[in-house]
């Protein structure tokens, strides 16, 4: 197996700077911990006299005295952490997590699990990693002479919009999304192909993360968004990029029907499954 280092990432973009930016225009309060080397961002959401937190894909452990302090500061009613960690320590912190008062949450902000790709080797490698039938997918789209476009900002949200209403899926308002956008200025590229597929890509500390992906009807007739993810990837490794993260596959420990479909189309890819520990929330009701 190829060494596990080559997929693990330096911080997950919930830490960055820009997603706080971008968290902020939503009407959350960002906040940063610092305690020695260990620093974080924490969410903080108004409810009328109480509030509500999140501290999302941290590596444990935290300073828990400077959190409680601002769990009660802030009044917070509920909070939640979901750790970055891996699980390779999972008994340890889950246990550690039940003594601090943190119960394990049936319902998860984010994937309990991922899948990454190495982009670290040489294009044709990475290619070559590809399972057999993505590989053949691929050719036949690339000789079809398909308009590529990059950073067509608006017609991504229209293709997504389109993939949304077709499946049913709530996505973002289109001012939400430009915030996003506007957040990570240079640190944010999509990709479309025929307007018809495109995909949203951030990058955060030589990660980049598969953020947001449409395709229309007949966009994923023509297997578009094999060709979307493809072409990302090189642009990403272009970028400087050493792991690709598809931002969440489908997790037995929390199963979602509905995220089968699109976990077998990023297993396409290959890569390194990367399991976290889950979400885990606090409750809190004298302050």
């Amino acid at each position: 197996m190829e060494n596990i280092k080559n997929y693990q990432i330096a911080e997950d973009l919930r830490q960055s700077s820009e997603y706080s930016q971008y968290i902020e225009s939503l009407g959350w309060k960002s906040m940063r911990i610092q305690e020695g080397r260990i620093g974080f961002q924490i969410f903080m959401r108004r409810l009328g006299p109480v509030g509500i937190a999140k501290i999302q894909r941290v590596n444990l452990p935290l300073p828990w005295q400077k959190i409680d302090t601002f769990l009660k500061e802030n009044k917070i009613m509920m909070c939640k952490i979901e750790p970055l960690d891996d699980g390779s320590q999972s008994l340890k912190f889950c246990d550690l997590l039940k003594k601090l008062g943190y119960k394990r949450s049936t319902w998860p902000l984010l994937g309990t699990k991922t899948l990454r790709v190495n982009l670290r080797p040489a294009e044709n490698e990475i290619f070559n990693s590809f399972k057999k039938d993505c590989r053949y997918i691929l050719r036949k789209c690339l000789v079809n002479n398909s308009r590529l476009a990059k950073n067509e900002f608006s017609v991504f949200y229209d293709i997504w919009k389109k993939s949304a209403k077709r499946k049913h899926l709530w996505i973002p308002s289109k001012t939400e999304y430009f915030a996003l956008v506007e957040a990570y200025k240079n640190k944010v590229f999509c990709l479309t192909v025929d307007d018809q597929a495109g995909a949203l890509v951030l990058i955060h500390k030589k990660t980049a993360f598969y953020y947001y992906a449409g395709a229309t009807k007949e966009g994923t007739e023509a297997n578009y968004p094999y060709l979307v993810v493809w072409e990302a990837m090189k642009e990403a490794k272009k970028q400087g990029c050493l792991v690709w993260d598809f931002e969440g596959i489908y997790d037995k420990r929390w199963p979602n029907k509905g995220w089968l479909g699109f976990s077998h189309f990023k297993k396409s890819f290959e890569g390194q499954e990367w399991e976290f520990l889950g979400s885990f929330e606090k409750w809190r009701w004298s302050f």
